[in-house]
């Protein structure tokens, strides 16, 4: 990825990082939807959205919502781990292009009335914003 990235190019880089590589692989999701299936991993921007720190660069927040099942009793916390723990490794083994800012826990995640079990995964993006 570099040590930069374009604010529009952001989230295509991120969901290219985590692209299925076996039939087994959770869907990735770049764009907003009104439907998905589990597993599945949602990109989006974080808050803040973006930090400056200089008149051409920021820090930018994009999340990884790891959706595991639908809301229902059962093993639900254990396949979000496992959903977890492989979206972690697949971030690492990019070359470390993605910096780890935050896991969230467990919690619900709504989408066109249906309650998914999620967890969202935060990393830091250097980002070029033109400037004057």
């Amino acid at each position: 990825m570099g040590d930069r990235v374009n604010l529009l190019d952001a989230r295509g880089k991120l969901g290219a990082a985590l692209e299925p590589l076996t039939d087994g692989d959770p869907a990735v999701l770049v764009d907003l939807v009104d439907s998905l299936e589990p597993p599945a991993l949602v990109l989006g921007w974080g808050e803040p959205w973006l930090t400056p720190q200089t008149s051409c660069l920021a820090t930018g927040r994009l999340v990884v919502t790891c959706v595991a099942t639908r809301l229902v009793p059962g093993a639900g916390v254990e396949q979000l781990e496992q959903l977890i723990t492989y979206t972690l490794g697949r971030l690492a083994i990019s070359g470390g292009a993605w910096p780890l800012d935050s896991v969230s826990g467990p919690r619900v995640f709504t989408i066109a009335n249906v309650n998914y079990l999620a967890a969202r995964i935060v990393v830091r993006v250097p980002i070029t914003t033109g400037g004057p």
